[in-house]
Order: structure tokens, then C-alpha cells, then sequence
């Protein structure tokens, strides 16, 4: 993928931007946004809890919490906010409902434009596909050299967080990690995901700490599958 950055600049300059990646296939896009809330030091700026999702509890260390989406924004920064969390609702009206709760929410905070991040599961040359809400969008990542998602479907938040997005007065966009979908958890499509945000926002994250240990993986994806369920 080439990445051409005078088009870079220019696309999101002087812009507010929301990224949010929920579980989903592969847990691509939430490993993706949970790694940027981590190394851009974030702290909690609102949490959504829905009764969409599943009736269940996270345990860790023998104490329980609710499962929620965090919005959550970086130390010193007022221009980009981080959405990521423990589930999706499970009914579609659920859904609806608490996409248009973060959208009220982000609208108000003054965000211009949200990025969703999530899988594409096909045959693709490309390690990353991108969407968009509008035309001028979709022309302007092709020229940052971008390849395009022509058809398909994306489901769940980080699908309808992008399409809902000029509803609110946003632009709205999605970046798709290509996976097999085999894996429960698909660190190496995260981090494609990753790179490809690190020249598109000019983001100073290193990736260092996602090495993509085949080994290491199966090991522990049963257990991290656990809280995405």
C-alpha cells in the first residue's frame, strides 16, 4: 500500500476525529482501538452500558464489572477520541439504539468525522479495504492510496457508527483488516489496521508491542475469546 502525504495532510487537517473498533470478527477492530487507547494514554470520557448486551459479567481477579463501551480520549489532546469496548448488543434494535447514543455524544463533543475500524473476510491482495459515507470521501482515500471496497456488507456498530455518521453531521468511514475469520483473535490484521492509521492521522504510537507470534496466539486466544463473547 502506498501511502502519499500531501493527500494525507490535507484529508483530516483541522478536523475532530472519533476511531472506534468493537468485537467483531477476528477481533480485529477492537484489538486495534484498544492498543491506540493504551499507548496514547487515554482516560474515560463517557461509558455506555446497553440492555442489549449479554446478560453476563466480566471477572477479573475475583472482582466483577459491567460490560460497556468506553468513550475515551488521549492526554492532551482535544481533537481525537478512542471508542472501544467488551460487546455489541446482540438485538439489531439494540444496536440502533446505542449507535445513536454515541453519535448524540460525539456530536456534541464537536467530532467532524468517525472511523470505524473491523474485518473484511475475502479473497484481497490488500491488507487493509477502506468504506466511506460520501463520494469526496471514498476519492480522497483513493488518492492517499487507499484500495476501495467496492460491495459487501459490514455489520453490527462498526458498520452502521460509519453510515449513521452524516446523519449526525459527520463524515464517516470504516477500515477493514483482511482475515481468514478462523481466528478467534487476529493480531496481524490489527496491526495492518494499525499502520495504516499511523500515516493516515499522523499518529507517533510504536507498534513494537504487537508482534504477531503464531505460537503465543493459539495459546491464549481461547481465553481472550472469553470476553468478546
Amino acid at each position: 500500500m502506498l501511502y502519499l502525504y500531501a493527500n494525507l495532510k490535507l484529508m483530516f487537517e483541522s478536523r475532530t476525529i472519533c476511531i472506534g473498533g468493537l468485537p467483531g470478527i477476528g477481533s480485529v477492530g477492537k484489538v486495534a482501538v484498544d492498543y491506540l487507547a493504551k499507548n496514547l494514554d487515554c482516560r474515560i470520557v463517557k461509558p455506555f452500558i446497553s440492555s442489549g448486551f449479554p446478560a453476563q459479567v466480566i471477572v477479573s481477579e475475583g472482582l466483577v464489572s459491567l460490560l460497556q463501551v468506553e468513550l475515551k480520549v488521549p492526554k492532551n489532546r482535544t481533537d481525537l477520541f478512542i471508542l472501544s469496548g467488551d460487546a455489541q448488543p446482540v438485538e439489531v434494535k439494540e444496536i440502533y439504539f446505542l449507535a445513536a447514543e454515541i453519535l448524540e455524544t460525539v456530536k456534541s463533543l464537536g467530532v467532524t468525522d468517525f472511523i470505524t475500524l473491523a474485518a473484511y473476510v475475502g479473497e484481497s491482495e490488500e491488507k487493509v479495504v477502506a468504506v466511506a459515507s460520501d463520494l469526496d470521501m471514498i476519492e480522497d482515500l483513493e488518492k492517499t492510496g487507499f484500495a476501495i471496497l467496492r460491495n459487501g456488507a459490514i455489520g453490527g456498530l462498526n458498520g452502521l457508527l460509519a453510515g449513521l455518521a452524516p446523519i449526525y453531521g459527520m463524515r464517516g468511514c470504516c477500515f477493514l483488516g483482511t482475515t481468514s475469520g478462523n481466528d478467534p483473535v487476529d493480531l496481524l490484521a490489527a496491526r495492518n489496521l494499525l499502520e495504516a492509521l499511523k500515516h493516515l492521522l499522523k499518529l507517533e504510537i510504536s507498534l513494537d508491542d504487537l508482534e504477531f507470534e503464531v505460537d503465543e496466539s493459539k495459546e491464549t486466544c481461547e481465553e481472550i475469546d472469553m470476553n468478546y463473547r
